[in-house]
């Protein structure tokens, strides 16, 4: 649904949330009485909530309070502090009239005079003031979160608008480490925070002779190439518009949803164009580190790589206090596991199951035509261990050839 910036009538405040729309910031605008006016996107998306009329758009402030939208979003000992913090210049700046009509819109029973904690003077807000409040998210810890209470005037001086704007109660430097990573990335993670059935390409890509690496090059130097290489691969992953998933030492898994795609085609080419970009950008960060004086060679830093098909993966966020991420559950995610780990020597395979996914434009731009490709079965591929032979022994997977770098 849009913002009802167009909606709001006075000129100051439309310019207001205007650039609180460009600015992507978590937002609500009252009128001088204290009705709710509007609602960024971002804030409807923080609570759950894509409706103006649900969010209480037209409603005063204290009834859109009373509902179970915030009332279930704020911890009760934040709703006291909420109340601390607003309700004296709410109630002296509302009408009488008008909070005669809330009281008896939330209930006869409620006296909105008993809500006001001891020691609050009913009186003209300031300028702008502040207040913390703990958001509550099922199955998560709460959030802190800062509100920015700011006063709009006119020309003139007048009160015409008050704009409360949220942001993260977080050190700096923390937030610091929270925007490093890739939006796009983090926008299609946000949709997945309610988990469910997902149509998916898998990719799994792992560094081949890890542990032989590791014990040749310095420590240090070893870092730096698995921090380098984890980097790239995020990106190549990112730019193919999918998400990163575990990272388990030097090898990754990654998903590419129909949803976010816009088709199973679309899905598809991307973790093909992924598979085929990573396998040559192991070889150009080789390239990379012997010109800066690494003993390495490009044989020495080969990533195998394995994309099969999930037509109902279970997809959903793993949060923790140290950790977000994505993770996908079914038989699939097994078989695009063992797919790579039969792959060799910076190869990439492909399965049937995704490559039969592509349409003829998607399959043009990724170079592989569906119709004439050449297929054999993990079983049929040298190296392919008992374990693998038994879990996707018999998938049928073609190649993929390296991307130019």
């Amino acid at each position: 649904m849009r913002e009802r910036t167009q909606e709001i009538s006075h000129a100051r405040l439309a310019e207001v949330a205007a650039v609180y729309t460009d600015t992507r910031v978590a937002a609500e605008l009252f009128d001088p009485d204290w009705n709710l006016i509007w609602v960024s996107e971002e804030l409807k998306a923080l609570l759950g909530v894509d409706d103006d009329d649900q969010f209480g758009v037209g409603r005063h402030i204290l009834e859109t309070r009373s509902d179970e939208l915030w009332t279930g979003a704020a911890t009760p000992e934040s709703q006291v502090d909420w109340n601390r913090a607003n309700l004296g210049y709410i109630l002296h700046e509302t009408p009488d009239d008008v909070l005669a009509t809330v009281a008896e819109r939330i209930g006869a029973a409620v006296d909105i005079g008993q809500r006001i904690p001891d020691g609050i003077e009913l009186e003209p807000a300031p300028s702008s003031w502040s207040y913390e409040l703990n958001y509550r998210r099922p199955g998560f810890p709460p959030l802190p979160i800062k509100c920015d209470s700011r006063r709009i005037v006119g020309a003139e001086g007048e009160r015409i608008g008050t704009a409360f704007v949220y942001a993260p109660a977080l050190p700096a430097r923390v937030i610091d480490l929270l925007v490093r990573g890739d939006e796009r990335m983090h926008e299609r993670m946000a949709n997945l925070i309610e988990p469910g059935r997902r149509t998916a390409a898998i990719l799994f890509a792992d560094l081949q002779a890890s542990g032989a690496l590791s014990r040749r090059l310095p420590s240090a130097v070893y870092f730096r190439l698995v921090a380098a290489l984890t980097t790239a691969i995020d990106g190549v992953v990112i730019d193919s518009g999918g998400i990163v998933g575990k990272h388990a030492g030097d090898g990754v898994t990654a998903f590419f949803l129909a949803e976010d795609a816009g088709s199973p085609s679309a899905a598809a080419r991307g973790a093909l164009e992924a598979a085929a970009g990573i396998t040559s950008t192991a070889a150009g960060l080789a390239a990379d580190l012997a010109g800066g004086g690494v003993e390495i060679e490009a044989g020495d830093i080969l990533m195998n790589v394995g994309v099969h098909w999930g037509g109902a993966l279970y997809m959903g966020q793993i949060v923790t206090g140290g950790r977000l991420e994505v993770t996908a559950l079914g038989d699939e995610v097994n078989e695009a596991a063992r797919i790579q780990q039969v792959a060799r020597d910076g190869i990439a395979f492909a399965s049937k199951a995704v490559v039969e996914r592509l349409d003829p434009d998607d399959a043009a731009v990724v170079g592989i035509d569906p119709d004439t490709a050449t297929y054999r079965t993990v079983a049929e591929i040298p190296g392919a261990d008992e374990k693998t032979v038994r879990d996707a022994g018999g998938i049928a997977v073609t190649e993929i050839a390296a991307s130019p770098r």
